[in-house]
């Protein structure tokens, strides 16, 4: 069997740091996945005669822990999941409940991270067994929005976890209907309120979670907290179109930034939304000629607090819950 139709991944949020929350109960369809389990081993420094390498005597497993990342293209549903454990927990509204009861609006800002996740994937073997590797005590480390000319937008993951085990049972896999990912086609940006024409984009989160945090008398990661402020940086790929943008980066002049991915209605005027709103200031460069050909003004920026905004996620969906 050389194509598999095994593989799957899914999550739950745990109530309790590191106590697995399976069976697994939401599910993504995803591009690739990295996560992997890692144990340190402690060799001693000690000689014994007669041994030219090193015996097993002196040696022992040291501390233990998961990382990884994956990738999946953003979609109209099932996502606010993963934006509220790479942001903070999502608050849950209807902006018309008794005449458009079947939408919810998920908004999400800068906040406590949930508790941790348990994540799930089913890994196939070559025979197309799908072992089922359940990762506990997960928190989103980093994250990346993109999206490009001619492709869907994507949403990557990284995560540092506490343990691995391929004893859980794996869970019977369902799907949203009618959840196809966000076009390129389906993205706008508006920059200080007025559209920009731009040919891709990315928004990077760094949470900067400690990795560090094992103690004696315990060989598992304690939960990873963080360490330092968080980071939103990204870039927009744009044609160099005048003075505009130019400016606001010599001058420092911060501005909001409007992404907004937008999918088919769900009632009345409300449609599947991922807006993401951002007050940021540009860290760009002077313009350069490259030849004849059109002359580029890459933008890059980093999210600002201005006292009001940093970033904020509004995802428009059928969803009742993020979590």
């Amino acid at each position: 069997m050389a194509v598999s139709d095994k593989a799957q991944l899914g999550a739950k949020t745990e109530t309790t740091y590191g106590t697995s929350a399976a069976p697994v109960d939401k599910f993504f369809d995803f591009v690739s996945e990295s996560a992997a389990f890692e144990q340190t081993r402690i060799e001693s420094s000690s000689l014994r005669a007669q041994s030219r390498v090193i015996t097993t005597d002196n040696w022992a497993l040291g501390s233990q822990s998961v990382s990884g990342d994956f990738d999946m293209e953003l979609r109209p549903k099932g996502q606010a999941f993963w934006l509220a454990h790479a942001i903070g927990t999502a608050v849950t509204s209807q902006p018309d409940a008794a005449g458009n009861p079947t939408v919810y609006l998920h908004t999400i800002t800068p906040a406590a991270l949930p508790q941790s996740f348990t994540l799930q994937i089913a890994k196939p073997d070559i025979a197309d067994t799908a072992h089922p590797f359940t990762y506990t005590g997960c928190r989103v480390s980093d994250w990346e929005l993109t999206c490009e000319v001619d492709s869907f937008a994507h949403l990557k993951l990284s995560f540092l976890g506490q343990a691995e085990s391929t004893a859980t049972a794996l869970a019977v896999a369902s799907y949203p209907t009618g959840n196809k990912p966000y076009t390129f086609v389906q993205g706008t940006i508006t920059v200080a309120g007025s559209a920009a024409k731009v040919k891709s984009l990315s928004l990077q989160g760094a949470n900067n979670l400690t990795d560090d945090r094992v103690f004696l008398g315990s060989t598992l990661r304690d939960r990873p907290e963080e360490n330092a402020l968080r980071e939103y940086t990204g870039s927009l790929e744009a044609e160099f179109n005048g003075l505009t943008q130019y400016n606001r980066f010599v001058q420092g002049t911060e501005a909001e930034v409007v992404l907004l991915f937008e999918g088919a209605t769900i009632s009345s005027t409300y449609k599947y939304q991922c807006k993401i709103t951002m007050n940021v200031r540009f860290d760009g460069e002077t313009p350069k000629v490259g030849g004849p050909e059109i002359v580029q003004a890459p933008m890059p920026y980093k999210v600002i607090n201005n006292g009001t905004t940093s970033i904020k996620v509004e995802y428009q969906t059928t969803d009742t819950t993020a979590a």
